[in-house]
């Protein structure tokens, strides 16, 4: 599923979802409108350490589904249990 279709999704939930779901919501739209997506996300990556974990944690995936598992498992989350309250 491409990202705008996710968002979309997520815009139509109507059970409250957590904090960090908006913050991901607005910061994936903005790299998706910024001139330089990866100057952006480099920058928000000085500026915020869960920004740098998370591109750290890309950089050892093979790919975005790989490093959604490791980032859950590093933080205790079951990875399952996220995607369901997405859906």
């Amino acid at each position: 599923m491409a990202i705008p279709a996710i968002l979309q999704q997520l815009g139509n939930q109507t059970a409250p979802l957590p904090p960090q779901v908006g913050q991901i919501r607005r910061m994936m739209q903005a790299v998706q409108t910024a001139q330089n997506p990866t100057a952006m996300l480099q920058q928000m990556a000085m500026q915020n350490p869960q920004v740098r974990q998370a591109m750290q944690i890309m950089s050892m995936a093979r790919d975005p589904r790989q490093a959604f598992y490791m980032l859950a498992q590093q933080k205790g989350v079951d990875p399952q249990q996220v995607l369901d309250a997405l859906k």
